[in-house]
C-alpha cells in the first residue's frame, strides 16, 4: 500500500455520506473512476464500544481503496483511540468530521459543532495525528453561521497540528445545503495554507468539477449529492479534463443495468430483506426524470421480492426506448443529477 498524497492529486474523491456512502456504493464509485472513496462518518463513542452497527460502517476490501474512515465525536481522547482501532483496519487515512450539520450530530457537539470552539478543534487534531501512523485528513464547513467564517483560523491550526489535507465545503453550518457554496473560500483557504485542499460543494455535472478546479486552485474535488444515482459523474469529469469534450450523458440501459448492479452489491452485503429496503431510495435517484417516477416508486416500494423488482426495473428499458435501440434520443435525454 503506497502513502496517500492529497498535493496537487486533481484526485476526484466520492465524498462520505451520512446513510448513503457504504461499502456497495464506494465500489460502485470506484469503478466509475472515483480516485478515492471515503465511510461514512462514524461515531467514536461507537468505535470504542465496539458496536456492531458501528463497525459495520466500515468495513471495506481492497477494491475500495484508496480508502480513509472519517470519524466524528467531541472527546479528544476518544477521537485519539477511535482513530488507533480503526488504524488496525488498515484504512489509507483518517478522516475528521468537522462539518455535518445533522441535528443528531450536532447534538452530541460533533460535526460542525466543533468549529464553535477552535481550542477542543485543536486538541482533537493533535491527538489523532499523534495516535496514528497514517495520513490525516479534516473536512469542515466555512463556520457555524454567517457571523464565526473560522475557515482560515481554523485551516491554519489544522495545518499546524500535522494533518496532511483540508476539505473545506464553502457553507456554514446554519445555511445547510441552502443558497450557494462560496468557492471564493476554497481559494483563500489554499492561499493561507500550504497542505493540500479539497474543494466540495456544488459539484453536479463535469462543467462544475472543472469550474472549482480553475476557480479556486484546489488539489481535488470531492463530490456528494452529485454522485446520487449518478456513479458516473466521476469518469466523465476525467473525459472532460482529458479531451475537454463534455462525454453524453448514459443511456437509460446503463442506469438500469447500473441501478440493477447496485441493487445486487447491496442485497449481497445486508441480505434479504435489508438490502431490498436500503435501495427503495436508491432505486429513486436513479429514475429521477424519468417519466412517471414517482409512480414507478410507489410501485417498488411495495414490491419485497428481488425478481419483481428486477422485472419492474429492466421493463423500463422497453417501455421507454426503443427495444431495438436504447440509446435513441428519448434515453438520452433522461437525466439523473439530483440536486437536492
Amino acid at each position: 500500500m503506497n502513502p496517500i498524497n492529497f498535493k496537487n492529486s486533481m484526485a476526484i474523491i466520492y465524498a462520505p455520506i451520512a446513510g448513503v456512502s457504504d461499502s456497495p456504493s464506494r465500489k460502485l464509485a470506484r469503478s466509475f473512476g472515483a480516485d478515492i472513496t471515503v465511510s461514512e462518518l462514524v461515531s467514536s463513542e461507537g468505535i470504542i464500544r465496539n458496536g456492531r452497527k458501528t463497525l459495520e460502517l466500515v468495513r471495506f476490501d481492497d477494491s475500495e481503496r484508496p480508502f480513509g474512515i472519517q470519524i466524528f465525536g467531541a472527546n479528544p481522547y476518544s477521537m485519539a483511540e477511535a482513530a488507533k482501532t480503526m488504524e488496525r483496519l488498515n484504512p489509507d487515512f483518517i478522516d475528521i468530521n468537522f462539518g455535518c450539520p445533522a441535528r443528531k450530530v450536532v447534538g452530541k457537539n460533533g460535526g460542525s459543532s466543533i468549529l464553535r470552539n477552535l481550542k477542543l478543534l485543536q486538541e482533537i487534531v493533535e491527538n489523532i495525528v499523534k495516535a496514528v501512523n497514517l495520513p490525516v485528513t479534516v473536512k469542515m464547513r466555512s463556520g457555524w453561521d454567517d457571523n464565526s467564517l473560522i475557515y482560515l483560523e481554523a485551516g491554519r491550526i489544522i495545518e499546524g497540528c500535522g494533518a496532511n489535507a483540508i476539505t473545506l465545503h464553502p457553507r456554514n453550518k446554519a445555511q445547510g445545503f441552502n443558497g450557494k457554496a462560496d468557492w471564493s473560500q476554497i481559494l483563500e483557504l489554499k492561499e493561507a495554507v500550504n497542505i493540500a485542499v479539497i474543494g466540495n460543494g456544488d459539484i453536479f455535472t463535469p462543467p462544475d468539477a472543472i469550474k472549482m478546479f480553475e476557480q479556486t486552485g484546489c488539489d481535488a474535488v470531492m463530490i456528494g449529492r452529485g454522485s446520487l444515482g449518478n456513479p458516473w459523474i466521476f469518469q466523465r469529469i476525467k473525459q472532460l479534463r482529458q479531451s475537454n469534450t463534455l462525454p453524453p450523458e448514459p443511456t437509460l440501459r446503463q442506469k438500469i443495468e447500473t441501478a440493477l448492479n447496485h441493487f445486487d452489491m447491496t442485497v449481497a452485503q445486508y441480505g434479504l430483506p435489508n438490502g431490498i429496503f436500503i435501495m427503495r431510495s436508491r432505486f429513486g435517484w436513479y429514475l429521477k426524470g424519468l417519466p412517471g417516477a414517482s409512480k414507478i416508486r410507489s410501485v417498488l416500494n411495495k414490491l419485497e421480492s428481488p425478481s419483481e423488482i428486477k422485472d419492474l426495473i429492466n421493463g423500463l428499458i422497453y417501455e421507454y426506448t426503443d427495444s431495438r435501440d436504447a440509446d435513441n434520443t428519448k434515453a438520452n435525454q433522461l437525466s439523473i443529477v439530483d440536486k437536492t
